[in-house]
């Protein structure tokens, strides 16, 4: 399929389910962040008592009209000598919203209608010296003030609309900027919060999944519902998929090679027995090559057991012959042959530390491992070996050399099934590349851990953990 037909594919996919793709999600969760702000302020302002006053100037018909009034009362009070309270009761004036006049001493104060008992209109005081403003409260909106003077004295005319409910806009200007930096903080964390875990959880499944798989553990899996539609609902279930696929890979090319193994072992077998009886019959000058063909079918012979063993370790198909032992003697036995082998090298092995514990395990097995990395710490070695043991809550076994150690990037693969890196290690060394597979195998067979790592100095260390036999 091309590109351009996936693309389409995925367009008219979107249109037609727009909520499974993640731009929606962020789209929604931006915009429902904001209406919870929003509904967040609306709630308190309706059950939060307001007390605070707010103005902004006045402008526009609003205050032209007032002026006239203004002037209105001021020539009916001037020119027709008529009281303000004579004026403001006229029809013409009584009709209107509630007109205040306001005075430097409150009881001076008049009105066109009768004022609520609930509605304070000492709160207009403040602005008596300001030009026109819009001045709220949560009881009503006064407009004003303008200067009125008139034989009785000065007076500042204001016209006021009581509010029954008040508007939504002057709820949310009169609420303290603290209530509302407060109200927008925890709004918009607690959606980010709800958001971000629905986004990042996926992820860091897929992130634990991805660290699990990358150490050779293929069981691995992400943990994400079916009914999650998304990108990344998608990415964990295609991950899941790989990695079902790598797993079937891997186990049947180990299958595979211990299958093949095995069945190398009959005709292994007879050509070692023709070997035999041609060695009976041949003449002197025949015999060397019946030698190396015996020590090549030995090797053979060798190298298959191995792969078995291997096999059967990582399949977790072998059975261990677990038993009570002194670690001490299954040491002793290991470093005898390793010393041998050492000084004919020309190599020295130091051991130290306490190996008198017991532990429960199949001592052929453990025996081996740490043969295969003895055998593997002399040959790179330089001159020097070091073994040493000791043990607290666990048995911790370290084995180091002097050799030229490993690159950084390849010492997690020196455990796999034939691997060989190409500068000091490499095949020139001989050997099969199955001793440290083997080596960590049977170690993790026995609950215990293999890790590998570079010298400051120089040269490999091999870092064994085992458990010690609980009381």
């Amino acid at each position: 399929m091309s590109s351009s037909k996936v693309s389409n594919k995925h367009y008219f996919a979107w249109l037609k389910h727009p909520r499974h793709y993640l731009f929606f999600k962020i789209f929604i969760w931006f915009w429902l962040t904001i209406t919870g702000t929003v509904a967040a302020l609306i709630f308190l302002s309706n059950i939060t008592a307001i007390n605070a006053v707010s103005t902004e100037p006045l402008r526009g018909p609003m205050k032209k009209n007032l002026i006239y009034t203004a002037k209105s009362i001021e020539r009916s009070a001037t020119k027709h000598k008529r009281t303000l309270a004579d004026v403001l009761s006229h029809p013409r004036l009584s009709k209107r919203k509630i007109l205040f006049l306001g005075a430097a001493q409150p009881e001076d104060a008049l009105s066109n209608k009768e004022i609520p008992a609930e509605i304070d209109l000492n709160l207009l005081s403040f602005s008596q010296n300001l030009a026109p403003q819009v001045i709220f409260t949560e009881k009503y909106q006064a407009f004003g003030p303008v200067n009125i003077n008139v034989p009785e004295g000065q007076f500042y005319l204001y016209e006021i609309d009581i509010n029954h409910q008040p508007p939504l806009l002057m709820r949310f200007k009169l609420m303290p900027n603290w209530m509302k930096v407060l109200v927008a903080i925890f709004a918009s964390l607690i959606l980010s919060f709800i958001f971000s875990r629905n986004l990042i959880a996926p992820i860091n499944s897929l992130k634990k999944a991805a660290i699990k798989l990358s150490s050779g553990d293929l069981s691995a899996r992400v943990a994400i519902p079916a009914s999650r539609k998304d990108e990344l609902g998608v990415l964990g279930r295609d991950f899941n998929s790989m990695a079902n696929q790598l797993e079937q890979l891997i186990s049947a090319q180990k299958r595979l090679l211990a299958d093949i193994s095995h069945e190398l072992r009959s005709p292994l077998t007879r050509l070692k027995m023709a070997t035999g009886l041609a060695q009976m019959q041949a003449n002197e000058a025949s015999q060397s090559y019946l030698l190396r063909i015996e020590k090549e079918a030995n090797q053979l012979d060798k190298m298959i057991a191995d792969v078995l063993q291997v096999s059967r370790l990582e399949a977790q198909s072998q059975t261990l012959s677990l038993q009570k032992q002194s670690l001490k003697d299954i040491v002793e036995h290991v470093l005898n042959d390793a010393q041998f082998e050492a000084k004919q090298n020309t190599k020295t092995l130091t051991f130290s530390g306490n190996a008198d514990v017991m532990l429960s395990c199949d001592e052929s097995l453990v025996a081996s491992a740490l043969e295969n990395l003895l055998r593997n710490a002399i040959k790179y070695a330089h001159s020097n070996i070091s073994f040493n043991v000791h043990y607290n809550s666990q048995i911790y076994i370290e084995i180091c050399d002097d050799g030229p150690g490993v690159p950084n990037e390849q010492l997690s693969k020196l455990c796999e099934p034939f691997f060989r890196q190409s500068d000091a290690r490499d095949r020139v060394s001989g050997g099969t590349g199955l001793g440290l597979a083997i080596a960590k195998n049977a170690i993790i067979a026995h609950g215990g851990s293999l890790a590998l790592s570079n010298k400051e100095k120089g040269g490999l260390c091999a870092n064994i953990t085992l458990p010690l036999i609980k009381e």
